[in-house]
């Protein structure tokens, strides 16, 4: 029959050991914690700090028990008091991580969205968070994205970024296509065409792409390319805003995207070839997001023009 000191030194060990699986737990599926959770970045360090904290007092506790083997009635009100203690902190972690659990309402019919890219983070840039709400609201959505990005990166390693952005976002297939980086405007009915078969095939409700009012070549010939291969399709087409729009856009259509601003900044990270530029940075990224959301009355939000609206009613 085990002693009430055998039972102590158990008890010790198990909830040490339980701390540090769920240290590990939370170091193994970050990916998951950061796209599904709220305050991710906070929750993970919290979690991670507080399970090896708490392992590390229950460690210390059975070090001291297991040379000596002793249990007086001090040391047992003592190992009361961790173990106890360590029951409530791992309750509270748990508490707090369903607490901050990213939950959208679905829709009864799942909507299709098509998203349409010039260069491999375009997509996310401007729309991460939304089409990250959307996607965990029930949408089915297709990234469509032109050229690999070799004037601005390493053409080997975009397209794989671009897959993981889109992945991370939630986009249930991205297409990297290779038409020439900043040269788009030469291949106008070949981009429409490939715009064009890409809406037939999965009949977006909705198409994302840039803004008439963008200074950059590429962003305006995937603009126009876009409003001509859906002319004759019946979809709401919203223009997004990168970071070489002019002072003419002027977004009117809104999406609050409070819980999802942690989800965008990841979803930009994915592109590392990317990281050194200004617009990457997550100091910029959320000041966007305030900014638009301040016009809208919210926390966060990203703005779109509206080149179409069609009701879903």
């Amino acid at each position: 029959m085990m002693s009430g000191s055998d039972i102590s030194i158990l008890g010790l060990f198990i909830t040490a050991l339980s701390f540090f699986g769920v240290a590990l737990y939370a170091f193994i599926r970050q990916k998951d914690l950061h796209r599904t959770t709220r305050n991710s970045s906070i929750l993970f360090y919290m979690v991670i700090g507080i399970s090896l904290a708490f392992a590390a007092i229950n460690i210390s506790s059975l070090a001291s028990k297991i040379p000596h083997n002793l249990q007086t009635n001090l040391s047992a009100n003592v190992d009361l008091v961790i173990q106890y203690s360590s029951i409530l902190v791992q309750s509270a972690l748990i508490v707090i991580l369903f607490a901050n659990k990213i939950i959208v309402q679905s829709r009864t019919r799942p909507g299709r969205v098509l998203a349409v890219g010039a260069h491999p983070d375009d997509i996310e840039i401007a729309a991460g968070a939304t089409l990250s709400k959307m996607r965990d609201a029930g949408y089915q959505i297709t990234g469509l994205v032109m050229t690999c990005g070799e004037k601005g990166g390493r053409a080997e390693a975009r397209p794989k970024e671009a897959k993981s952005g889109g992945e991370f976002v939630g986009l249930d297939n991205v297409q990297v296509l290779s038409f020439t980086d900043t040269r788009l405007s030469a291949d106008m009915v070949k981009i429409t065409e490939a715009i064009h078969s890409m809406i037939e095939q999965i009949q977006p409700d909705i198409i994302f792409t840039h803004s008439v009012h963008d200074l950059h070549q590429d962003h305006q010939t995937v603009y126009d390319a876009t409003l001509r291969a859906a002319h004759l399709f019946r979809t709401t087409i919203l223009c997004y805003e990168s970071p070489s729009v002019t002072e003419d856009f002027h977004p009117t259509y809104f999406i609050d995207v409070e819980k999802y601003v942690n989800v965008k900044i990841h979803a930009i990270r994915k592109h590392w070839d990317q990281h050194k530029k200004p617009y990457t940075k997550a100091n910029l990224v959320r000041g966007k997001l305030a900014y638009r959301g301040a016009q809208a009355n919210v926390d966060f939000a990203e703005g779109f023009e509206v080149a179409r609206m069609i009701s879903a009613i």
